[in-house]
């Protein structure tokens, strides 16, 4: 994907929080974390990162020093609240039993990733890895990233997360790509997320061309984002070929006009 610059309006870009990364484990049952079997899968799958080191189990708290960077399950011996999760459930289009799955849990594990030495990709990539590791191990039945906030399914989290890279993010762990349809047939795509990477959201709005197609595009500009830093500037143009251009925006959300988008005009 290149881009051609055309102007440059400066926009005050959301700025991270420190570098903590924070997701949840819905259970389907309380039961102590698995230390040994948990401990394994990351190597097993992630043969180039260190052994875990300080390994203290306390209770309901499981903790260790991974990388560099300080992790922490915690099992909590109730369920996320139904709020928290309904409208996440409820905008799964990529897992229809959401609602179904997530509503009958009864604990979770609270999985926090704290690298200060770390860039926030980095982080993001390291607590992927944990909480599969959480979700292959236990009674899980489903896993709650906040901060898109987007749900999944266990074994997709899982699965994408054994795919994932620097060079190839799991957008759709991190990332909601929220689709919604306008009265005239047309689709609205926003995505929910980026803000905590440091950048603007992105929307697609009012297109004719299939939601399947919007979701591809949408995580392609996002990955770009991420991939090259906050480049895109207003009046730039984008395109995964030379013959494709699009023209990018710094606009007011059309679903939350208090906020400035980057609206890709297709």
């Amino acid at each position: 994907m290149g881009f051609f610059r055309k102007k440059s309006v400066e926009v005050d870009a959301p700025k991270p929080q420190r570098n903590l990364g924070l997701a949840m484990v819905t259970l389907e049952r309380a039961r102590p974390l698995p230390e040994g079997a948990l401990l394994a899968f990351l190597l097993d799958n992630w043969p180039e990162l260190p052994r875990a080191k300080e390994v203290r189990q306390e209770g309901d708290t499981l903790s260790f020093e991974l990388d560099g960077a300080a992790v922490t399950l915690t099992l909590m011996r109730a369920p996320i609240p139904w709020g928290d999760l309904e409208g996440p459930a409820r905008a799964a289009w990529h897992w229809p039993e959401a609602t179904e799955r997530l509503k009958t849990h009864l604990a979770h594990v609270l999985v926090a990733v704290l690298a200060p030495g770390m860039d926030r990709i980095a982080t993001m990539l390291l607590l992927t890895r944990v909480v599969a590791a959480v979700a292959s191990t236990t009674d899980a039945s489903g896993v709650y990233w906040g901060e898109g906030p987007v749900v999944n399914a266990p074994d997709d989290f899982v699965e994408e997360a054994k795919r994932t890279s620097r060079e190839r993010l799991p957008l759709y762990l991190w990332l909601a790509f929220q689709l919604s349809r306008n009265p005239d047939g047309t689709f609205t795509l926003a995505t929910s997320g980026m803000r905590s990477f440091g950048f603007m959201e992105l929307e697609l709005v009012a297109l004719r061309e299939k939601p399947a197609t919007l979701v591809d595009r949408a995580f392609n500009f996002a990955h770009y984002l991420l991939d090259h830093g906050p480049v895109l500037k207003d009046g730039d143009t984008i395109g995964l070929s030379a013959q494709e251009r699009f023209r990018i925006r710094h606009v007011p959300s059309a679903v939350e006009p208090s906020r400035t988008v980057y609206r890709i005009e297709l």
